[in-house]
């Protein structure tokens, strides 16, 4: 086997902590025998060009960096035909994607993964003509993960998109619209939407690892429906808190294509960057989109 690996670095991430374990992450590929060749983003974009335009000189590429650096080297991988094998380091604030797939969040941790875990395939997200490795969203609590300041992420951490989410709910603002699923039609008005192949969106909503499958053709749908009073506000907190979306305000499914309609576009968050979106968005699943090294099953 060609032991050649592309190592895609942002150094920003993690509040430097990426950069900083350059070293020990080159180090630790070379002693398993991997010649390991390291290219730094410095920019937004770069991971999906290099991605693009290297991945298949590689049989093996690395990013190691937050969700936003993987969202660019996903969509990367998908502009090639043949893609090598990928590893996630993750060394974002919010790391969602590594929590569905259990890597560890230290470097040592996630080396041991590289060196002896195994291989699955994945889905991946179409939204409109680009694509996303675990989420689309609108509405509250979304903002948080592009609006909040940098500067302010590397001082607290998670924290801030806590923060930012608690003053977004004052707004609740609705977006009437109707989504088309594979076999129903929802139509109403949304204060959130999230569509996924994930079991955490932002560090703050979580679903049971029961209900996703990375890999089987579909993704799982949220929509809140505004609440008309105090009272459903504080059900609604209280169900987002126990994960419970059998309550009225939530439309819950999983469909492998959705098509949505309103009057009037708005911006959403994909996989953490801001995206805009007309009245008009398809969003899909791409079943096995790509492979990915994640932990050994126990014994």
């Amino acid at each position: 086997m060609d032991r050649k690996l592309l190592l895609i670095l942002n150094p920003t991430s993690g509040r430097g902590a990426a950069a900083g374990s350059l070293f020990s992450i080159v180090n630790g590929f070379s002693k398993t025998g991997w010649e390991v060749t390291v290219i730094p983003t410095q920019e937004k974009g770069d991971a999906q060009k290099i991605a693009r335009e290297r991945a298949a000189d590689f049989p093996f590429l690395v990013c190691c960096g937050g969700d936003g650096t993987l969202n660019e080297t996903v969509n990367g991988l998908m502009e090639v035909q043949d893609r090598p094998l990928l590893g996630y380091i993750p060394a974002g604030t919010t790391n969602d994607f590594a929590r569905t797939l259990k890597l560890p969040r230290r470097i040592g941790g996630m080396r041991r993964v590289l060196a002896s875990g195994r291989d699955v395939a994945i889905d991946a997200g179409r939204f409109n003509d680009g694509y996303f490795s675990y989420v689309a969203s609108f509405g509250a609590f979304t903002k948080c993960s592009y609006a909040t300041p940098r500067s302010m992420k590397r001082l607290l951490g998670h924290l801030a998109y806590v923060l930012e989410g608690i003053r977004d709910i004052t707004a609740l603002e609705a977006r009437p619209m109707t989504v088309e699923a594979d076999d129903c039609t929802y139509t109403g008005e949304y204060v959130f939407g999230a569509f996924s192949n994930t079991v955490s969106i932002g560090g703050m909503l979580h679903y049971d690892s029961a209900l996703v499958d990375m890999n089987d053709g579909k993704l799982e749908m949220l929509l809140i429906r505004k609440p008309e009073n105090l009272g459903e506000v504080r059900r609604l907190v209280h169900a987002l808190g126990s994960s419970d979306f059998d309550d009225p305000l939530f439309d819950f499914a999983a469909s492998s294509a959705f098509h949505l309609k309103t009057e009037q576009g708005f911006d959403w968050s994909v996989d953490g960057e801001r995206a805009a979106g007309g009245t008009a968005v398809e969003i899909a699943c791409v079943k096995s989109a790509v492979r990915i090294t994640v932990p050994a099953r126990k014994d």
